[in-house]
């Protein structure tokens, strides 16, 4: 019997989209759960910002006091990628047919920890490849695509779901960059309506990689690497 040759499942612009379409079917929805995360991530922020400060002024002479600058922007990479984590999360529940409500923005509680901890090994390098002339932040933000889903999808462990991705988008990292800051570029669109229009399109950057995700891990297509399997196989 020969052999059937399927292609890659490709990372495509056309991801943005389908993202539209799923979210002008809950928009309201995912307006309001858009509107929770900014605020619970502000407050969370506000939080860890205060705690840096109290731990700063506890400290005889300020002797660790340089590092509390880190340590309040590991701290907010961690808050803020919970939400992130909980609208993936979300959208890949939609994704496969279940309809969102603004509570799944709160339900990452199980993987907490692995989102927490890919928050910060996805954060920083993105954070230092963009301040050194932005292109391997680009890179770094393409191999790491599908990070979130699939800790929170698949429940894979932070460096598991990290080296998955890696294996996954590799083959394509020039488009998957490419996709992945015209992703950022339309959720942050929303930014140039006084920043009300975030309510609109933040939204995007979670359905964009739940689509994404599904075409590359779920879809019957996706032949050998279309379920998530033991990431450390490979090494």
């Amino acid at each position: 019997m020969a052999d059937v040759e399927t292609a890659w499942p490709a990372i495509s612009f056309a991801a943005i989209g389908e993202a539209w379409g799923l979210y002008r079917r809950y928009w309201g929805t995912w307006s309001l759960t858009m509107l929770a995360a900014l605020v619970a991530t502000s407050l969370g922020q506000g939080v860890a910002w205060l705690f840096t400060a109290a731990v700063g002024a506890g400290m005889m002479g300020g002797l660790f006091a340089p590092g509390l600058p880190l340590l309040g922007s590991l701290l907010g990479m961690m808050i803020a990628g919970f939400f992130v984590g909980g609208m993936v999360r979300m959208a890949v529940r939609q994704i496969r047919g279940r309809r969102p409500h603004v509570r799944d923005l709160f339900q990452v509680t199980d993987d907490w920890f692995d989102v927490a901890l890919g928050s910060v090994l996805f954060g920083v390098p993105f954070a230092l490849g963009s301040s050194l002339f932005v292109v391997p932040g680009l890179i770094v933000g393409g191999l790491l695509l599908f990070m979130f889903p699939l800790i929170v999808d698949a429940h894979l462990p932070a460096t598991g779901a990290m080296i998955r991705s890696y294996h996954a988008a590799r083959p394509q990292w020039l488009a998957a960059s490419a996709v992945h800051l015209a992703i950022l570029a339309a959720a942050g669109s929303g930014f140039l309506l006084a920043g009300i229009g975030l309510l609109l399109t933040g939204p995007l950057y979670a359905l964009s990689l739940a689509v994404l995700y599904r075409d590359v891990f779920l879809s019957p297509s996706a032949v050998s690497w279309n379920k998530p399997r033991n990431p450390f196989e490979d090494f």
